[in-house]
């Protein structure tokens, strides 16, 4: 049984695919039928992959999602409706949540799936719970006791609280929140607690109290507990929170702390770093033996003064070092740090990190300055390695570039601003993608990833100047790490390749070129016509291949010389070049042999065109210097797939057919099956005859009208073109306008009909009949033509017709074929005050975005919609749309190809008043049009 779904009208299509929620129909084997582009996009699966699957494409590969599933659509069946929130995966396998409404469409045994996407929405949701669980966990993971109260409408009753503080109450959560301290710890601490919230509230400021307290299990802690008030938005206080944190420990430890002393001075003497100490006060100075030590020294080898140090400071240092410690012992600084180097034992120089701090008496004297000398003599070293190999780096003519771990610029060498164009300065900071193209941001990307689990990646890039010049670079990556091998960013080593690998391109060029003419060669035609059978076969399409051969070439070369061949080749290139479309490929094989791979044909005798037109080009004389030479050429035509589905073959037959070209009297065009070539011929005498009859005027117009079926007064007509052939009679419009639109020749024939139709028209106003408005056929060639609108306005003008007579109609599908360029055309038209129809409408594929856009006044019901009428459902659905449709962008509507009464009665119920077909009247020539004029329509009709 045919559904709604199966012959869906254009503008439904569109709607639906236009909607922001998914729609999938399914019959009630769980078939899908439609599907529109939201659901499309939302899921990752196209339009193919739904209609050619089950409903089972969206479900998780689970028996138990799939069982819901399975009884979610038999409760739909069943008449119920259904909204749940369900999870379902995309085509790359992720998942996603989407709320789903199922309706079962009425006499239809079908349901209508909406799908809404609410992953945002979930996860949001997550999110929420997420940090609400995350809060609580991290306060339960916080040794402290947290509380916070309500003051506002209570008197500090509990709001909430951690685990810890649950511990030290000795009650859950429940049994805390909605209590007060008297509740929870009795009269005398509970009235403690509470005086110091009241405290804390009257001073509005956090106060902190140490006390001691007795968990539930008899420990007894010290508690250092501070509490802090809490407002609105108003600064109206809420509450309070509370923090108590154990300091039993700490309290213990400060018993403790004369006895660290002992333990600092045995810690001192055992570390590395050298300790000083001097008095102020008597300039007295302790070295310790680690000090003494680093210089070289044993301990009884140094005095204990200030000279000992000052005599062997670097005589490039001692002015800042004495400086310094000058400011620290004026307190102009809160400590003395500065790196100088002192004189070992043996005459080299030791790096020394000094640290130092000066401490004062009460009335803020200066008395005493304590410090550290830490050896970085081997830490230097290599501060000044990295140091010079940075330099290297940034004096490299090769970019050199580092980043972060997300990709922003953390050092530019010299090479980066040669290469780049970019400052240091104006670089820094930057993300990484600055200098990428756009199209290779997902390649950026994927490189990082690599990286991270290559530990490097090689690669070709194009990166951008700030000139936005592109250049081609040979990019490494690697891992940035520091000294514990951790990874802290990105290097990437790039070398601009440019020239490089245009001197590799200009090779690969010769390598599969033609060096005479510049066309790709034997081996690079191999490679072209692989892949166009496989586009062929992938799009079930037509292919033809074409092997030409030129007639009497050899002839030529040996009398003439090689010189005066290769410039016939070259000018058979030019010709074959501007003969074939862009999309098509020319290559010549060797010699005098060139082929030509055509794809994406429509029908396998429309290359006998080109076939023709070659022979006709390369038949146009050639000069060269003072000689005039004439040059035929013979074709051999295979086509895929009737002919073969290799590559081998098709240049077989080809090559094949082109000797019975030969054979056939040279140029001329063969086609590897004989009767293909008949067929051709015959298209060929049909084209000749049809510009013959252009010539002798064998074309008439024919009109039928178009009336108001609510009085039956006719309020216009189409102008139809008949072909009145000498010896085959009238010929329909379906057997020669494809072919008159195919060779060009429709535009000589539209305009043949113009002009008949116009002075006819302007004839009938004149005897005072009253026509109504003038329907033309517009075809899409001529709106193509740059002087349309300079030959129509000549055209009015010649015959006196009114622009307010006519009415031009285009055919959706033309239109849409190039919806911009129509558009700005249409508009131009319509300033002249001639109204427009889209012809056939509902046949198409224009979107209502399109639609609105289009300066029309009219759409036509195609014919097709109507034949059945009243008795397909569907058509009778569809027409009621394209009205309704009509009326809300205020167009005008008239229906094509009515014959009964009761697609008449059906059409004026839906309020659709205008029609035309053969009821009313047929096609008639102008002589019988002119009685329907004077006599009017039957009222009978």
């Amino acid at each position: 049984m045919n559904t709604l779904y199966d012959q869906k009208p254009y503008w439904l299509e569109q709607i639906l695919k236009s909607s922001h929620i998914g729609i999938l129909v399914v019959d009630k084997d769980r078939n899908n039928l439609f599907v529109n582009q939201h659901l499309c996009e939302m899921s990752g699966f196209n339009e193919e992959d739904f209609l050619n699957s089950s409903a089972e494409i969206l479900h998780i590969s689970h028996t138990t999602y799939k069982e819901f599933a399975r009884l979610a659509f038999d409760f739909v069946l069943k008449g119920e409706s259904v909204s749940i929130d369900y999870q379902f995966k995309r085509k790359n396998g992720e998942l996603f949540w989407a709320n789903v409404s199922g309706d079962v469409v009425p006499n239809q045994n079908e349901v209508l799936w909406i799908i809404v996407d609410i992953t945002q929405k979930v996860e949001a949701q997550q999110k929420e719970v997420y940090q609400k669980n995350l809060l609580r966990s991290v306060l339960d993971a916080t040794p402290d006791l947290i509380f916070y109260k309500d003051y506002l409408n209570h008197n500090g009753y509990y709001l909430g609280c951690n685990s810890a503080f649950e511990k030290f109450v000795g009650k859950t959560h429940e049994e805390i929140v909605n209590h007060n301290d008297i509740e929870l710890f009795g009269e005398e601490v509970g009235n403690f607690f509470i005086n110091k919230d009241l405290e804390m509230l009257v001073q509005q400021k956090t106060i902190i109290n140490e006390e001691w307290v007795d968990y539930p299990d008899g420990k007894k802690v010290l508690l250092s507990t501070s509490k802090t008030p809490f407002y609105n938005d108003s600064n109206e206080t809420l509450g309070l929170i509370g923090i108590s944190r154990d300091i039993t420990e700490i309290h213990t430890k400060n018993e403790k702390i004369l006895h660290l002393n002992e333990r600092m001075e045995l810690a001192l003497q055992a570390n590395l770093d050298g300790l000083w100490d001097w008095n102020l006060l008597n300039d007295a100075v302790y070295f310790s033996p680690r000090w003494k030590e680093m210089l070289g020294y044993l301990e009884n080898e140094l005095e204990n003064k200030f000279s000992t140090w000052k005599e062997r400071i670097h005589p490039h240092d001692i002015e800042d070092i004495l400086s310094s410690v000058e400011e620290n012992i004026n307190a102009e600084t809160k400590y003395f740090e500065r790196v100088h180097r002192l004189r070992h034992k043996d005459g080299s120089w030791v790096w020394i990190q000094a640290r130092g701090k000066t401490i004062y008496d009460e009335n803020h004297k200066a008395i005493r300055m304590t410090g550290t000398h830490t050896d970085i003599t081997e830490k230097r070293a290599l501060q000044l390695k990295y140091a010079q190999q940075s330099q290297i780096i940034d004096q490299i003519h090769d970019s050199v570039i580092s980043t972060d771990l997300e990709g922003m610029i953390t050092s530019w060498n010299i090479g980066s601003e040669m290469i780049l164009g970019y400052t240091k300065e104006e670089i820094l900071g930057k993300h990484i993608s600055i200098i990428y193209l756009k199209e290779e941001h997902q390649k950026l990307q994927d490189n990082m990833k690599r990286l991270k689990e290559t530990g490097e990646v090689h690669s070709v890039v194009h990166l951008v100047k700030k000139c936005k010049i592109v250049i081609d670079a040979d990019l490494t990556l690697s891992l940035l790490k520091d000294e514990s091998n951790h990874v802290i960013g990105f290097i990437g080593y790039s070398q601009d390749i440019t020239q490089k690998k245009k001197a590799q391109d200009a090779l690969d060029f010769q390598a599969h070129h033609d060096a005479l003419t510049g066309l790709p060669n034997r081996l690079l035609f191999n490679d072209r016509l692989e892949h166009s059978i496989k586009k062929a076969q992938r799009n079930k399409q037509i292919m033809a291949l074409l092997f030409i051969d030129l007639d009497h070439f050899k002839e030529i070369n040996d009398s003439l010389g090689h010189a005066v061949g290769d410039e016939i080749l070259k000018t058979v290139t030019d010709r074959l070049s501007q003969t074939i479309r862009k999309e098509d490929t020319l290559a010549r094989l060797g010699g005098d042999e060139f082929t030509i791979i055509v794809e994406n044909l429509n029908h396998a005798q429309d290359i006998s065109f080109l076939a023709q037109k070659i022979i006709d080009e390369l038949s146009t004389p050639i000069k060269i210097e003072d000689n005039i030479l004439y040059v035929s050429s013979s074709i051999g035509i295979s086509l895929y797939p009737d002919d073969g589905g290799s590559a081998q073959n098709l240049l077989k037959y080809a090559d094949a057919a082109m000797y019975k070209a030969k054979d056939e009297g040279r140029n001329n065009y063969q086609f590897y099956s004989s009767e293909m070539t008949e067929l051709a011929f015959e298209r060929v005498v049909m084209e000749t005859s049809l510009r013959e009859s252009l010539k002798r005027g064998d074309f008439i117009v024919y009109y039928q009208a178009q009336v108001d079926a609510q009085n039956n007064k006719i309020i216009g007509m189409e102008a139809l073109v008949r072909w009145n052939h000498p010896s085959m009679g009238i010929i329909s419009p379906a057997k020669f306008i494809p072919l008159a639109e195919l060779t060009g020749l429709i535009i000589e024939l539209d305009q043949i009909v113009m002009r008949t139709a116009m002075i006819q028209f302007v004839q009938w106003y004149e005897q005072g009949l009253n026509p109504g408005r003038l329907a033309l056929n517009l075809a899409i060639k001529q709106l193509e033509k740059k002087d349309f609108l300079l030959m129509f306005k000549s055209l009015l003008h010649e015959t006196r017709c009114k622009a307010q007579w006519i009415e031009l109609e285009v055919t959706e599908g033309q239109v849409m074929t190039h919806p911009e360029e129509a558009i700005e055309i249409l508009n131009q038209i319509s300033a002249l005050g001639i109204e427009l129809a889209i012809d056939d409408f509902g046949t198409g594929y224009s979107s209502l975005s399109y639609l609105k856009k289009f300066p029309i006044d009219k759409l036509k019901i195609d014919q097709s919609f109507i034949r059945d009428i009243p008795h397909d459902i569907e058509d009778i659905a569809i027409s009621q749309a394209i009205i309704a449709l009509a009326k809300v962008l205020n167009l005008t509507i008239i229906a094509e190809g009515v014959e009964t009464k009761d697609q008449k009665e059906f059409l004026l119920n839906n309020g659709c008043t205008n029609i035309q077909g053969y009821y009313y009247s047929r096609p008639l020539p102008a002589k019988e049009f002119e009685k329907v004029l004077i006599d009017g329509i039957d009222n009978k009709k």
